[in-house]
């Protein structure tokens, strides 16, 4: 096995495409599971440590809002054998049913102090009881089983979560900013050719809402609203567009990192974006999305995969800014410089769920990004060992992935706590509707 190989395999099972938030998109997975597991006519359904940060963002297939609505869309329409493209085949007929459906959700928050707490679905039917239970991951599956009527159980699922779902713990963690840069610029150019996939994929979705008026608020579409953008306020616009239409609930899927399908916008699309401008070769911006999207990746293992820190203000940006320094020539001292520019501008920015206002997230983490690279490019860097920041860079991301993963826990919990006082699903809500509260 060669140096990077291990590298290698982390980033393909890693990049995964994703139809929908992945927020509600897991509820819809774990509920297709546990559906898949008994069958039959639903007569209720416990929706168990999911909170309301999926309460917010549409999802395709349907108008409505909420987390009881991704329950009950998943156990209707769910395809359990799709992944995180699970809604793929949902009919009219049965969003209509799954409305009804939403009415018998009973939503129950965790009393799991740790970050990586189970969450559960058990759906009683006229035929019995299917359970799936997802853990770490939102198609981390560990657990599916049904039980009949007379009691008679049936395990299909019942294992450790994968490693790389165990933040702080990955195979991962052992690998420096070096690693990353090394195997980014080094390894043959040829293995990579599936991130031509993410290229389509995520720039479909960015032109299709930069071109089209009727899609979400156009955020995206006000960022080039000026005379000359500059190439900041475009890679801000490509990102924001593309998060915005995920989060709009259009119907196309786009190539998801660590799990998280903004994260892979966010990862991706300001570098696709910068390539343009700089007319850069299809090889560079292949090597600086392989760092961006290893560079991610490796802060979310740290940060956890339902993080308290928000992951594209937090993780993608870092990778953006590794990135940009590649995709302009830079050496690997600038990038481990440009995070250190970068990580006191969003160190500790909390995750409030998926909304339209991460696409703002994203936009202004963009900018942030590349200002950093552009200023370790120039030489300026900060000093190190000086507030959050360690001796080093990658110090700096061990710094901030301990205070994410242990010390923001309890506000995290305290967060989830008044959103969900203040919470309000029924009636379904559309997003439109949503949009003038």
């Amino acid at each position: 096995m060669d140096q990077y190989q291990e590298l290698y395999e982390i980033l393909r099972k890693e990049m995964k495409p994703a139809l929908g938030c992945t927020g509600p998109i897991g509820i819809c997975f774990v509920a297709a599971q546990a559906y898949d597991a008994i069958g039959g006519e639903i007569k209720s359904i416990k929706a168990i440590g999911f909170g309301p940060k999926s309460d917010d963002v549409a999802f395709p297939g349907t108008e409505m809002l909420g987390a009881e609505m991704a329950a009950a869309l998943g156990a209707v329409c769910g395809d359990p054998k799709a992944g995180l493209e699970v809604l793929h085949s949902v009919t009219p007929e049965g969003e209509l049913k799954a409305r009804k459906v939403a009415e018998t959700v009973e939503l129950i928050p965790s009393d799991d102090p740790s970050l990586l707490h189970k969450r559960t679905i058990i759906i009683e039917t006229d035929k019995g009881t299917g359970t799936a239970t997802i853990q770490g991951a939102q198609d981390g599956l560990i657990y599916k089983a049904g039980t009949d009527k007379d009691g008679n159980t049936t395990v299909y699922l019942d294992k450790e979560p994968d490693l790389l779902n165990q933040a702080g713990h990955t195979p991962l963690m052992k690998y420096k900013i070096k690693d990353f840069y090394e195997f980014a610029t080094t390894y043959p150019i040829e293995k990579f050719a599936f991130i031509d996939e993410a290229i389509e994929m995520n720039s479909k979705m960015s032109d299709y809402v930069l071109t089209h008026d009727d899609v979400s608020i156009g955020i995206g579409r006000q960022l080039l609203a000026t005379a000359n953008p500059s190439p900041v306020s475009r890679a801000k616009a490509a990102a924001a567009a593309a998060c915005e239409g995920r989060m709009s609930g259009v119907s196309l899927p786009i190539m998801s990192v660590g799990g998280k399908g903004n994260v892979g916008i966010a990862t991706s699309m300001p570098l696709i974006s910068l390539a343009k401008d700089l007319g850069s070769k299809h090889e560079d911006l292949v090597r600086a999305l392989v760092a961006s999207s290893l560079l991610g990746t490796a802060v979310i293992h740290r940060i956890g995969k339902a993080p308290t820190m928000c992951s594209c203000e937090v993780a993608a940006t870092m990778g953006v800014a590794v990135g940009s320094v590649i995709l302009q020539g830079g050496t690997e001292q600038q990038a481990e410089n440009a995070i250190q520019n970068l990580i006191p501008n969003v160190f500790g920015v909390v995750c409030d769920g998926a909304k339209l206002a991460c696409a703002l997230r994203m936009a202004s983490g963009t900018a942030m990004a590349l200002d950093a690279a552009e200023l370790a490019l120039k030489g300026i860097r900060l000093a190190n060992n000086q507030g959050v920041l360690d001796v080093n860079a990658d110090a700096s991301i061990d710094f901030l992935g301990e205070f994410a993963l242990n010390d923001m826990l309890d506000s995290d919990h305290k967060l989830e706590d008044k959103m969900m006082k203040k919470r309000k699903i029924f009636p379904l809500m559309t997003f439109t509707d949503r949009q003038k509260i």
